[in-house]
């Protein structure tokens, strides 16, 4: 117990140092956690002899991150953006996975690597990108608000792919169509429990919370629906995150919302750096000297494929050519559910430890040149594409921040 003690003292004392460096250096916090976990992992200071059992508690940041994203999925504002969220960003989510879906089966990787491997590289850091273009002070341009569409699409992805991925490693008789469809039937129940519940009984009870005017209560109240939905997912066999985001989607039209998201962002952002923290844990520095110039390709790669495919995804749909290119540019990033993804892969043995530690790689180093990316993304379109393009009918929405990890 004294030793754990003073392995989590020492461990706190490596992050609050990381996050204050990266920050003078404007990295994002996200970098700095995976960076002390990278630390206190096996290969150097060691603090922890079994890193794997801090994971379930870290998951805990999960089951929060997507509670507070579904307190911000506003039905309507989708409805206004449904040209561009189910337009723009369908199309490049489906054209970037099976793009890396089809680079990953000529690498000789199985079928189901293939498919996670194309999921885990079409996503983009939600986190890191709405900071920065909040940080600027464009996050109401087009070519930002093109960026926030496919963003936003993306976090409605991550609930299927987070479901998925266990069922690609059921090693079980029935086929993964039944699966499938046996989840999805689940899905609808679990949904129809909890909304029935958000309609009927949440607000009740938070009406009486409220009159109570006891700040811990309501904290209380809040982590304990959290917790209480995605543990009802879970006892269906679906992921936790699903049941976290749907029971924030229920809270996401009531009056408590803002008070609510308060109310959870520092457990949110804690347990969210303890699970970036574990993730870094998993990179193999061992196996680094052997991939790195693997790690350098790949990000080249990645960083050029995406750029070019969000722009054939912008070109469908008829949009400016210097604001398509902007976006991917924002976007040509893993994101903070590529890390999930691929240490959810790895635990259900779908990818080996030596894979997730090069996507992990690839990864963080993608998210460490994003910040300049935004920054220059209108020079480099503007080189790009040297024509003005004029503003696309229906880019004057505004928008807010997204939840972030920061």
């Amino acid at each position: 117990m004294h030793g754990n003690l003073g392995s989590i003292v020492i461990l706190m004392a490596v992050a609050v140092i990381t996050v204050w460096l990266f920050k003078r250096i404007n990295l994002p916090p996200i970098l700095a956690y995976l960076f002390c976990g990278i630390l206190a992992g096996p290969d150097l200071l060691a603090l922890f002899e079994h890193p794997e059992d801090m994971q379930n508690f870290a998951e805990l940041g999960i089951v929060f991150l997507l509670f507070s994203l579904g307190l911000e999925f506003s039905l309507p504002k989708m409805l206004a953006m449904r040209n561009l969220v189910f337009g723009v960003g369908l199309a490049q989510m489906m054209l970037t996975t099976l793009v890396f879906m089809g680079l990953a089966l000529l690498l000789d990787f199985d079928a189901k690597a293939s498919f996670v491997i194309g999921g885990i590289i079409a996503l983009s850091s939600t986190a890191i990108v709405i900071k920065q273009t909040s940080d600027l002070g464009i996050l109401n341009t087009p070519r930002a608000q093109i960026a926030v569409s496919i963003l936003l699409l993306q976090d409605l992805a991550v609930v299927p792919l987070l479901i998925l991925v266990p069922l690609l490693a059921a090693d079980s008789e029935q086929s993964l169509g039944i699966a499938i469809s046996m989840a999805f039937l689940k899905g609808l129940l679990v949904v129809g429990i909890l909304l029935s519940i958000g309609k009927w009984v949440l607000p009740k009870v938070f009406s009486e919370v409220a009159r109570t005017r006891t700040d811990e209560l309501f904290v209380l109240t809040t982590i304990m629906v959290a917790l209480m939905a995605a543990g009802l997912a879970f006892s269906f066999g679906l992921s936790m995150a699903l049941g976290a985001f749907l029971a924030g989607m229920m809270l996401g039209e009531s009056q408590y919302k803002y008070q609510l998201e308060a109310d959870i962002r520092p457990f949110r952002d804690i347990l969210m750096g303890l699970f970036f923290i574990t993730i870094g844990m998993r990179l193999e520095l061992h196996n680094l000297p052997s991939q790195i110039h693997w790690a350098l390709l790949g990000l080249v790669i990645i960083v050029l494929l995406k750029v070019l495919l969000i722009r054939m995804s912008a070109e469908i749909f008829k949009l400016g050519k210097q604001d398509a290119w902007a976006a991917g540019l924002k976007l040509c990033q893993m994101g903070e559910f590529s890390f999930v993804l691929a240490a959810l892969a790895v635990d259900h043995a779908i990818l080996n430890s030596e894979q997730g530690s090069l996507l992990l790689t690839i990864g963080v180093m993608s998210m460490a040149i994003t910040p300049w990316l935004v920054d220059k993304s209108p020079q480099i379109a503007k080189a790009i594409s040297p024509e003005a393009t004029p503003d696309v009918k229906g880019f004057r929405t505004t928008f807010s921040p997204r939840p972030t990890t920061n």
